[in-house]
């Protein structure tokens, strides 16, 4: 997370807010590695963690009032100038999609992303972060958890079994249905394709040689790493 945010210092300009987000547990570790000016906006805790921090993205827009919310995970480090125009193409978010057809055999997402709607997915909506929707988008998805389940999307989230949703997968399916002209849409694997930051995988943990890369994309060029 300290990476995540210090490139988000280093790189970006002229956005609104940056807002972190934590479970009440850790909260006050969270708060002292922040720092700057970066908002913390503590949520409850939950039994599963990995669904929990889904719920908070899918109420992302009662955390800020910003027309458009950008999400990063802490394993997602800007490596270049980024600005909201960066965001946009021809003034409209743009989402990386692959066809389902070209993706390996283990897509565990793919079974409850078409459970939550009902309906056949025909693309993988998490290729390239960051992920940025309109604030109205989740309003929607929360109002199709209560036509389709009869329960709260908080609820029906923190219900499923470990890995049984996918956040990111769900706003871009629904977007892609309903507001397809809405957006740019990419397909993966194309020289078109927007290329912001690095994805990392914070599972893996940091090793000596991750850490000299971390430390080269976060530090400004004059200044002691």
């Amino acid at each position: 997370m300290r990476y995540a945010l210090a490139a988000v210092e280093r790189w970006c300009h002229g956005f609104a807010d940056v807002v972190v987000v934590s479970p009440s547990t850790g909260s006050a570790a969270v708060r002292r590695a922040i720092g700057g000016d970066v908002r913390l906006t503590v949520c409850p805790d939950y039994r599963d963690d990995y669904l929990g921090q889904q719920v908070t993205k899918l109420y992302a827009d009662e955390f800020t009032d910003a027309d458009l919310i950008c999400h990063v995970d802490s394993d997602v480090v800007f490596d270049r100038p980024v600005s909201p125009a960066d965001l946009l193409d021809a003034g409209r978010p743009w989402i990386v999609r692959k066809a389902v057809g070209l993706l390996g055999r283990h897509r565990p997402w793919l079974a409850p992303t078409e459970e939550f709607l009902g309906r056949p997915v025909a693309y993988d909506f998490m290729q390239q972060p960051p992920f940025t929707y309109p604030r109205a988008l989740y309003a929607e998805v929360r109002a199709l958890s209560l036509e389709r389940h009869g329960i709260p999307l908080a609820r029906y989230v923190a219900g499923r079994p470990p890995r049984g949703f996918s956040e990111f997968n769900v706003l871009g399916a629904h977007a892609h249905t309903a507001h397809r002209t809405a957006f740019t849409w990419y397909d993966a694997d194309t020289p078109e394709v927007p290329r912001l930051c690095r994805w990392y995988w914070s599972r893996g943990g940091i090793d000596a040689a991750l850490r000299r890369e971390l430390d080269a994309l976060v530090t400004v060029p004059g200044e002691p790493a």
